[in-house]
This record gives structure tokens, C-alpha cells and sequence, in this order.
């Protein structure tokens, strides 16, 4: 199963229920089909942004943030970018990044959160993302970044 579908699942799973700890909430996991490992499951919780807490009723469980946001660290950023850009193209100042099927949204998301110098915003389809960047000079030093990702290398 993907990893955006496990998320999404995950999130749905602790917004209709409170869950107390990660082996409860692994459980429920298997229950819906999704077999998962604890450290697994872990960074799924930190990279969705959950947290322990007190509810109303003085339980503990997981929460989700609010307003519910994703929040990924560097390393899911560059493995999203290093996994799912297969092509980039420039022209002027709009970059097209071509991905496998299904992943245009989790690497624009990746894109957004990275904040790259220029970046005014970007729109995914289903294989296809749609960078706009300031001017061209700086979308030409973003392809030059984001051909370094699909080529493993890392450098801002």
C-alpha cells in the first residue's frame, strides 16, 4: 500500500476513535488491512503530526493537529523528491516535474513544504506537477536542484 494511502488511513482511524498506544492503533491497522512495523507506524505518527494527549475526559490518546496538516522532516522531503522525480522541464519560469502515477501530489506537497527560493506555488495531477516560480534564473537553479534529487544527490 502506498505510504499517502497508509496516511490517510491513519488519520482517519484516529479522528473517528482515541487510540492509547501505538500497538492498539496497529492493531486497528491490521483490522482495515494495513500490516504495519512499530517504527513504521511511528514516523507515519510524527510525519502527520500527532501527538499524545489529555481529552476532555482525562484519557490519553492520539490526536491529530489542528488544522490537520501534514508536516514532513527533510529526510521524507529529499526521499519523495529522490523516489518520485523521474523528469523535470523548464520553460521560463514554470517547471513540469513528471512522476509515476499517483505521485504528483505527494511530491508538490514535498515541494511546497521545502520552501525553495522563488517558489510562488504548485499544482499536481495525477503524474504531472506545475512549479511557478518568480523568474526564470531562479527556475533554472530549482531544476538544477530537483535533477540533483532524481539523480540521488541532495544539495540545496
Amino acid at each position: 500500500m502506498p505510504r499517502s494511502q497508509r496516511l490517510t488511513r491513519i488519520a482517519e482511524l484516529i479522528a473517528a476513535r482515541r487510540f492509547s498506544s501505538q500497538e492498539e492503533l496497529a492493531r486497528a491497522l491490521s483490522g482495515v488491512g494495513i500490516d504495519t512495523t512499530q517504527a513504521t507506524l511511528s514516523r507515519d505518527l510524527r510525519s502527520l503530526g500527532v501527538a499524545k494527549r489529555a481529552g476532555a475526559d482525562g484519557v490519553i490518546g492520539y490526536e491529530l493537529p489542528l488544522p490537520g496538516r501534514e508536516t514532513l522532516d527533510r529526510q521524507r522531503q529529499a526521499l519523495d523528491l529522490r523516489a518520485f522525480v523521474n523528469d523535470v522541464r523548464i520553460a521560463q519560469n514554470l517547471l513540469v516535474v513528471r512522476t509515476p502515477p499517483g505521485h504528483a501530489n505527494g511530491v508538490g506537497r514535498a515541494i511546497d513544504l521545502a520552501e525553495f527560493d522563488g517558489v510562488v506555488g504548485t499544482v499536481a495531477g495525477d503524474d504531472t506537477v506545475l512549479i511557478v516560480v518568480s523568474e526564470p534564473a531562479r527556475a533554472k537553479k530549482l531544476k538544477r536542484t530537483l535533477d540533483g534529487y532524481s539523480q540521488g544527490v541532495t544539495a540545496r
